[in-house]
C-alpha cells in the first residue's frame, strides 16, 4: 500500500469517526481495490467521495432547520386555533394526536416521506430533550416559599412514598393486563442512542457563559446590558448543565440524574448572574424564568419551544402504531387505572398523616402534567402554585430514581417502563428515561397524555370528586 493510499484511508477513517460522534452516517466506500492499490486517475474517487457526503451534510442541516421551524409554526397555529376557538385543552397535546391522525391518513408511502423530512429534527430533540422541562425544576424554590416546615415534610413524604407506589403500580399492572389478555409480546426493537456530545459543545458554550457574564460585570449592577445577558448566560448554564450531567459516571446517574445536575446547575447559573447585576436569589430567578411577567429569560426561551417537541411526539407514536394497536388493552387499562391509584392513593396517605385539608386537595393531581393538573386543582378548590409545586417535586422524585427502582425490582419490559415514567412523573420523566432508553419515547407520551386526560374526566366525575374531597376534607 502506497503512502498515499495509506494518507487516503487514515484521513477516511478520521472523518468517519468524526461523522459518528455527530449521528450523521459514514462517507460512502471508495472505488479503491481489493489489492490496496489506488484507483485509477480518471476515476477521481475521492472527490466523488467527499463531494456526496458534502452535499449530504448540507441536505440534513437544511431538514433539520426546516423540520423544527415547520414544528414551531405548527404549535403556534394550533395553539392560536385552540384560543380563538376557547378550548381549554392542551394545544400541544392535540397537535401530538393530529400528527398522528394526519399521518394515518396519508397513507404509508406519503407518511415516509414526511418522517424522513422531520428525521433529523426528531433526533435532535430525542437527544436535547431534557432541556425543554428544567425551567421549572430551576425556579422550584420559588414555589416552596411559605410552606411551613412541618407540612412541607408531610408533602415530600407523600410524594417519594406515593412516586414509588405509583410507579411500580403502573408497570406491574401493565404486565398484569398483558397476561390476562394474552397479548402477544414482541420484543421492542432498541433505538439508536444519540450522538455523544463533542468538547466543542463545552467549548462554545463555555465561551458564552464566560462571554454573557464579563459583560454582564462590565455594565454593572442593574444595568440593561446585565438584564440582557440574562438569556444567553442562562442558557449556557442550562446547556452546560446537561452536558456535565450527561458527562457524570454511569455509576454515579442512579444518584445524580443529567435532569437533576441540569436543574441545579442552571440555577447556580442564575444564582451568580443574579450576584454579578446586583439582585438576590429570588429575583435572579425572575430573571431567568419571568413566566411572561418581565423580559425573556432562559427559562422562558426553553418552555417557548416545549410545545413543538410534545407536538413532535405524535411522529414516534405513528412509528410505533402496529405495537400500540396490538398492546391497546394494557396501554389503555393501565393508564387508567395508574391515575385512579394515584388519586386515591395521594388522598389516603394526606389522611393518614393529617396534612392541611388545602395542601392535600393540591397534591391529588401530583401526577398529571401541569397543563392539565391546575384545572383539576380548581375543581378540587386547591391552591394553584402547590399543585404546580407538587408536580415538579414528583417528576424530580421520578426523573432521579425512577429508573433505576424499575431496574432495581426487575421491570425491564419497554412499555412498563415507558407507560409507568411518564403516568407518574410526566414530562420530567419522559426526559429522565427517554434519554437512555430513546425506545421508550412513544410509550411515554402516550402515557402522560392519556393519564392527564382520564384524570381530568375523573376529577370531573361528581362520583369520584366527592369521594376524594371525602376523603382529605
Amino acid at each position: 500500500m502506497s503512502d498515499e493510499h495509506k494518507r487516503k484511508v487514515e484521513v477516511r477513517s478520521w472523518i468517519n469517526a468524526w461523522r459518528a460522534r455527530s449521528g450523521m452516517a459514514p462517507m460512502p466506500t471508495s472505488s479503491l481495490s481489493i489489492q490496496g492499490v489506488l484507483p485509477p486517475p480518471q476515476a477521481s474517487a475521492g472527490d466523488a467521495a467527499a463531494q456526496p457526503a458534502f452535499l449530504s451534510d448540507i441536505g440534513e442541516y437544511v431538514k433539520l432547520v426546516s423540520g423544527l421551524a415547520s414544528l414551531y409554526a405548527l404549535d403556534m397555529a394550533i395553539k392560536k386555533a385552540f384560543t380563538a376557538a376557547g378550548i381549554v385543552f392542551p394545544s400541544a397535546l392535540g397537535g401530538m394526536f393530529g400528527v398522528v391522525v394526519l399521518l394515518l391518513a396519508v397513507g404509508d408511502k406519503a407518511a415516509a416521506g414526511i418522517l424522513s423530512f422531520y428525521s433529523p429534527a426528531l433526533n435532535w430533540i430525542a437527544k436535547w430533550l431534557p432541556l425543554f422541562y428544567v425551567a421549572s425544576l430551576v425556579t422550584l424554590p420559588l414555589a416552596l416559599k411559605g410552606i411551613a416546615g412541618s407540612e412541607l415534610i408531610k408533602i415530600m413524604i407523600i410524594l417519594s412514598v406515593g412516586m414509588c407506589a405509583t410507579l411500580l403500580f403502573t408497570a406491574q399492572v401493565t404486565v398484569f393486563i398483558r397476561a390476562l389478555v394474552k397479548t402477544e409480546n414482541k420484543e421492542i426493537v432498541k433505538a439508536k442512542r444519540a450522538s455523544p456530545f463533542l468538547s466543542a459543545h463545552f467549548v462554545a458554550w463555555g465561551s458564552v457563559a464566560v462571554a454573557s457574564l464579563a459583560a454582564t460585570a462590565v455594565g454593572g449592577a442593574g444595568s440593561a446590558l446585565g438584564a440582557q445577558m440574562a438569556l444567553p448566560f442562562g442558557l449556557a448554564a442550562t446547556v452546560g448543565g446537561y452536558l456535565l450531567g450527561n458527562a457524570v459516571p454511569k455509576t454515579l446517574q442512579g444518584l445524580l440524574h443529567p435532569v437533576v445536575v441540569t436543574a441545579l446547575v442552571a440555577n447556580a447559573g442564575a444564582a451568580l448572574h443574579g450576584a454579578v447585576y446586583g439582585v438576590n436569589y429570588d429575583a435572579a430567578l425572575k430573571l431567568y424564568y419571568s413566566k411572561g411577567v418581565g423580559a425573556m429569560g432562559a427559562g422562558d426561551f426553553l418552555m417557548a419551544f416545549l410545545g413543538c417537541v410534545i407536538v413532535s411526539f405524535g411522529f414516534r407514536i405513528y412509528q410505533e402504531r402496529d405495537t400500540m394497536k396490538r398492546h391497546y388493552p394494557e396501554i389503555l387499562g393501565a393508564t387508567f387505572l395508574s391515575a385512579l391509584f394515584s388519586f386515591f392513593s395521594t388522598a389516603f396517605a394526606a389522611k393518614a398523616l393529617a396534612l392541611n385539608s388545602d395542601l392535600a386537595r393540591a397534591l391529588i393531581p401530583r401526577s398529571v402534567t401541569v397543563a392539565l393538573a391546575l384545572p383539576i386543582a380548581t375543581q378540587l378548590d386547591a391552591p394553584l402554585s402547590i399543585t404546580a409545586a407538587a408536580v415538579l417535586l414528583q417528576g424530580l422524585l421520578g426523573a432521579n430514581f425512577g429508573p433505576n427502582l424499575m431496574t432495581a425490582v426487575g421491570i425491564k419490559d419497554t412499555i412498563a417502563r415507558g407507560l409507568a415514567a411518564a403516568g407518574t412523573a410526566g414530562g420530567l420523566g419522559t426526559a429522565s428515561l427517554t434519554s437512555k432508553e430513546p425506545e421508550a419515547l412513544p410509550f411515554c407520551a402516550l402515557s402522560y397524555s392519556l393519564v392527564g386526560i382520564l384524570s381530568t374526566f375523573l376529577a370531573a366525575t361528581p362520583l369520584v370528586r366527592n369521594a376524594l374531597l371525602g376523603i382529605v376534607g
